[in-house]
């Protein structure tokens, strides 16, 4: 009797102890499908279950659902500094100690995460509670990590003020998180206003993307003529225009960033790039002058792989010599990844391609990164000369920049030039070259070469005589 109750009470022992460990199993097991392994935080589907449970509790539910992204600061350091993801974990307990524990998620990016601020009091506790996560992640980081530093974007929606349902909350956190990102402001809330933007955005970008596809239908390429100090033609610049049916022309303001935004800007600046080539070999044949022509470039181009093969094809396709062909690049751009772009922009320079520095002025290059700079001509920006010659600030701002293309050897040219007074004092200062609608506003290909090529004398741009 006595053996069988000892047996019987060995088999129990047993299955508690089996039981037990298939309870600790179970516990890992979910740790490992429900949590972040380098942060700890819950997964994005726990949070989906919580929001679900609240949305369609009985009592109605009032809370604010956000996203946290870091920055580009992050997105350049992760892998080299940030392998371990020792940043992404103490950036997670900051939060922590901000939202709680239990309402901070790990999103599906690595560089992401999500949170709920239930019952909050008002919009106005919303927004401290999204500056005080701004101020906390961009603290410095201790040793070795004391240089390092960055910051993040965060975009937030209201239920149910913004949203009925969890899949429109979702998407109108991530517009607000969008505008954020784009404008670099605080982190805020989405409102029904930037919800149309944002919706205007969307439709105008499938437009864009259908012209595209329809073999580039409704764009076409105006050409603003730029001049020496004599007022002869020596070159143009090819500008991008874009008519919608139904809607008339689209700024370019408007559709540039829109189509940089979503790459599409890779297409298009192909196509004009292209077609500006052709016009200048038909102009250069049929008029006999080496007329020469510029053409922007983004940043979004710059940083294709593919950026110099493009243009070594279209030159050698279209058959125009380099020296046709000038480039113009924005300050903030070659700014952006200084190294990469002068590799490049040097390698267009033993091409033979001139490129023009856009904008000069107006971003934050320093003098010796001027100095590295394989650049031919600063342009200096509209917004400089528009109180010329009165403005004694403006004039000064204007010899600077030219005692500077002076000192590095480039040659300048100013755009945005309507009056003939200021065309003078740009001229008496030294400005070699102009460009503005004292000239011509951008034309098309017709109109410009009946105005200008026919009867005007033209000389190259590549002389840097004054």
């Amino acid at each position: 009797m006595a053996d069988n109750q000892s047996t019987c009470k060995k088999q129990i022992e047993k299955l508690q102890r089996e039981l037990q460990q298939e309870r600790i199993q179970t516990k890992q097991l979910n740790a490992i499908l429900n949590h972040d392994p380098d942060t700890g935080l819950l997964l994005r589907h726990m949070l989906v279950r919580r929001m679900n449970t609240l949305i369609n509790g009985k009592v109605p539910p009032h809370f604010a659902f956000g996203i946290i992204r870091l920055d580009k600061n992050y997105q350049r350091i992760r892998r080299t500094r940030d392998r371990m993801k020792v940043l992404l974990f103490v950036t997670s307990e900051r939060l922590k100690t901000l939202v709680g524990e239990e309402n901070l998620y790990q999103s599906d990016r690595s560089d992401e995460f999500l949170f709920l601020i239930p019952n909050y009091k008002d919009k106005r506790d919303v927004e401290e509670k999204i500056t005080e996560m701004i101020m906390k992640v961009s603290e410095s980081h201790n040793p070795p990590a004391s240089d390092v530093s960055f910051g993040c974007n965060v975009g937030v929606a209201l239920f149910p003020d913004h949203a009925s349902t969890l899949d429109e909350l979702e998407y109108n956190a991530e517009i607000a998180l969008g505008i954020h990102e784009e404008k670099s402001w605080n982190g805020f809330l989405y409102s029904p206003e930037r919800g149309l933007k944002h919706h205007e955005n969307h439709t105008l970008e499938l437009t864009l993307r259908q012209s595209i596809l329809n073999d580039f239908n409704g764009f076409h390429l105006a050409y603003q003529p730029i001049v020496n100090n004599n007022k002869e033609i020596i070159a143009c610049e090819a500008l991008l225009r874009w008519d919608v049916p139904g809607r008339g022309a689209v700024p370019p303001l408007r559709f540039i960033p829109l189509a940089e935004e979503s790459g599409l800007i890779n297409y298009l600046g192909k196509w004009v790039l292209y077609t500006a080539l052709k016009q200048i070999k038909f102009w250069r044949k049929e008029f006999k002058k080496n007329i020469e022509v510029s053409v922007n470039v983004s940043t979004v181009q710059l940083d294709q792989d593919d950026f110099l093969d493009t243009i070594k094809t279209a030159l050698k396709v279209i058959k125009v010599p380099p020296e046709a062909l000038h480039l113009e690049v924005t300050e903030s751009a070659v700014m952006d990844n200084p190294e990469d772009v002068i590799l490049k922009l040097r390698e267009l320079s033993k091409m033979g391609v001139e490129v023009m520095l856009d904008d000069f002025g107006t971003g934050y290059s320093s003098l010796s990164a001027l100095n590295k700079l394989p650049i031919h001509t600063l342009k200096i920006p509209k917004e400089f000369v528009d109180n010329l010659p009165g403005n004694s600030n403006s004039l000064e701002v204007v010899r600077a920049i030219l005692g500077i293309a002076k000192t590095f050897d480039f040659r300048t040219l100013a755009e945005g030039i309507e009056k003939q007074d200021q065309f003078d004092c740009l001229v008496s200062e030294g400005c070699q070259y102009i460009q503005g609608y004292i000239t011509s506003p951008p034309v098309d290909a017709i109109e410009f070469q009946n105005h200008f090529l026919t009867p005007l004398k033209y000389e190259g741009m590549g002389d840097n005589s004054q």
